[in-house]
């Protein structure tokens, strides 16, 4: 089971290997643009081992990013850039999947100001409890 800081979790680990075995080149790897070639240069010295390890029980194979991303220049010499993996959505139970992304949506009120994550669910099949006309 993957750890993550205090986080444990479940992925579907094979279904990501054999993605990624599928895949030739990662985002970084096909686009030409100066700050995606100098990521290339330097990939292997910006990502620490404990990322690359994490990267690994995921099944997310380190050199085939979804995307990398050039954001500043901070200092002569020294860029700060984004980017970004994926692994298999985790079915957890008939017609419920749930994954982990990047905060993006609006958060409870008693979390704001705190770094966070979002957990993302998709329910199939909720029925339709409500006395009212279902939605079309």
């Amino acid at each position: 089971m993957p750890v993550f800081g205090e986080w444990e979790f479940t992925c579907d680990r094979q279904a990501t290997v054999d993605a990624y075995a599928r895949a030739e080149d990662g985002g970084s790897d096909t686009c030409s643009c100066n700050g995606c070639r100098n990521f290339r240069v330097v990939r292997d010295r910006v990502y620490p081992t404990e990322f690359v390890r994490l990267l690994g029980s995921l099944g997310i194979d380190p050199r085939k990013d979804g995307e990398v991303y050039h954001i500043a220049r901070l200092a002569p010499g020294e860029h700060l850039y984004g980017g970004w993996f994926h692994f298999a959505v985790v079915e957890m139970g008939p017609a419920f999947k749930v994954w982990l992304c990047r905060k993006f949506a609006p958060e409870l009120l008693s979390l704001k100001g705190l770094p966070l994550v979002q957990v993302e669910f998709q329910a199939e099949k909720v029925p339709w409890a409500l006395a009212e006309a279902e939605p079309q």
